[in-house]
């Protein structure tokens, strides 16, 4: 059901910045997601109950108006995409490795680990676009 509300809602944002591209788009629509209910509390999981994890719940529920506006975009080129997919084992003009793919421009973050060796940091690097106002400051 949720498909047909948020193709709409892209089409919407389209239509207000037709320059952007479909993963900047999708990345209004992923940044400005909330994932608080009305009362302040986690959005809760029908089936359990209890607060929503990001695989039941995604990037949150969809926020509209806050989607026409988000301040940041993550925006992906081809080359970002051919990149991804060299991690996956297809046939590829360069090596890669399975790292690789947590560097994708995307406005999530995930983490492979080897059990063999675990790092105490691990960095990972996105670049995004301020589509909002010039003077603007951002808090992770």
């Amino acid at each position: 059901m949720s498909c047909l509300h948020v193709s709409g809602l892209a089409a919407l944002i389209r239509g207000v910045h037709p320059s952007w591209s479909p993963a900047a788009i999708k990345s209004a629509l992923m940044t400005s997601a909330y994932i608080r209910d009305n009362k302040n509390k986690p959005i809760k999981d029908a089936s359990t109950v209890k607060a929503a994890d990001p695989f039941a719940l995604g990037t949150g529920h969809v926020n509209p108006a806050a989607a026409m506006d988000p301040g940041l975009t993550y925006d992906l080129a081809p080359s970002d995409y051919i990149h991804f997919l060299c991690t996956l084992k297809i046939s590829c003009p360069r090596s890669s490795n399975l790292e690789d793919v947590a560097d994708l421009n995307y406005p999530s973050f995930t983490r492979y680990f080897n059990s063999t060796r675990i790092p105490k940091v691990v960095v990972r690097r996105r670049t995004v676009t301020n589509v909002g106002v010039t003077r603007s400051t951002y808090k992770v």
